[in-house]
């Protein structure tokens, strides 16, 4: 396999097929909503209610509205949630049958056809093998962590080496689970690709995709070593290319978005007091670091998902026709094995 022309092809249909980088762009969004951030203390005070008016008792709110409140954010975060894999599968899916599409048939589909085919069984089943792949890689792990934890228990003896021994055997095996999880992260991640493209071009049944899928790695695993080291590889350029670029338009939106807010919020003051200058100011300062930092890194981020995405289909394609080659010429070999040994059949029997 030729590893170089396939990116090469990649890049090239990348560029062209314009349609993707809507899908591209989808996938880097919900992707990136898998991680979050949490807010820290502060030491601002602001003014409550009964600062501003003295002499007034203003009652909390009622514990069943705090209950109601929490279970509101719950179910929106939990719908979020379902949405956001919705979105990423079925656009997972649908760079994967547009880019086979233009391979089989030179055909470029629009986002409206690419959206009807996203949205197929596929889709379902992309979410039900990451379900088989992670659910008892995450349980591993956390059976693994609890293993680390346990010298811990030696603190309880109160015999000070013990523990010390202890912590330093717990520090010992968390490194080694990390590195082992390291290890099986890029394993899963490098198999999961065949698994969907089996499920998604070979509408293969869960198990069968992934047992299919790593049987074809299992063939061609030199090939898909290589592969997978030079899309790493590429991932560092991408990086260090990028990286620069994000910081550009992180300070650019700094200076922008925090100069209207400040202007925004310094206005806003003169009328309100207590936190609505910072509200006006941040709201103000909002859409603008949106507009320069999040929608370029928006479509930086998806065209490179394209990229990786029709890089892996590519390589599931070609992997598939070696593998039809492979086969028709082991069915040759043994068709003159099998007329080889009739002939001599034959043969024995006209001299007998």
């Amino acid at each position: 396999m030729d590893q170089f022309k396939i990116i090469k092809r990649a890049l090239e249909t990348t560029w062209r097929y314009r349609a993707l980088w809507l899908f591209g762009a989808l996938v880097a969004l919900t992707a990136g909503g898998r991680n979050g951030g949490g807010g820290g203390g502060s030491n601002v005070s602001l003014p409550g209610p009964e600062s501003q008016f003295p002499g007034i008792d203003v009652p909390g709110p009622p514990v069943w509205l705090i209950f109601v409140v929490i279970g509101a954010i719950i179910l929106l975060a939990l719908i979020f949630g379902v949405l956001s894999a919705i979105v990423r599968y079925v656009s997972g899916n649908a760079l994967i049958q547009m880019v086979n599409e233009r391979e089989e048939t030179g055909t470029e589909v629009g986002i409206k056809r690419g959206f009807r085919m996203g949205w197929s069984r596929a889709a379902w089943r992309f979410f039900l093998i990451d379900l088989v792949l992670y659910l008892p890689a995450i349980s591993l792990f956390i059976v693994g962590l609890l293993i680390s934890a346990a010298p811990l228990l030696l603190w309880v003896t109160r015999r000070q080496v013990l523990g010390i021994v202890g912590t330093v055997v717990t520090i010992g095996l968390f490194f080694l689970l990390l590195l082992i999880s390291i290890g099986a992260s890029i394993v899963l991640n490098l198999l999961r690709h065949f698994f969907l493209r089996q499920a998604a071009l070979e509408d293969a049944p869960v198990f069968n995709a992934i047992k299919e899928g790593f049987g074809l790695v299992r063939r061609h695993l030199g090939d898909v070593a290589l592969m997978g080291l030079l899309m790493f590889g590429l991932g560092i350029v991408y990086t260090v290319v990028t990286l620069p670029v994000f910081v550009l338009l992180l300070i650019a939106a700094l200076i922008a978005g925090g100069s209207a807010g400040v202007l925004v919020g310094g206005l806003a003051s003169l009328v309100f007091q207590g936190a609505v200058p910072w509200i006006v100011g941040g709201l103000t300062a909002l859409p603008l670091f949106i507009i320069i930092v999040g929608l370029p890194g928006l479509f930086i981020s998806g065209v490179y998902e394209v990229f990786k995405s029709t890089s892996w289909t590519l390589t599931f394609r070609e992997l598939t026709a070696l593998d039809a080659v492979l086969m028709a010429e082991k069915k040759e070999e043994e068709e003159k094995e099998t007329a080889a040994a009739k002939e001599k059949d034959q043969e024995d029997d006209r001299e007998m």
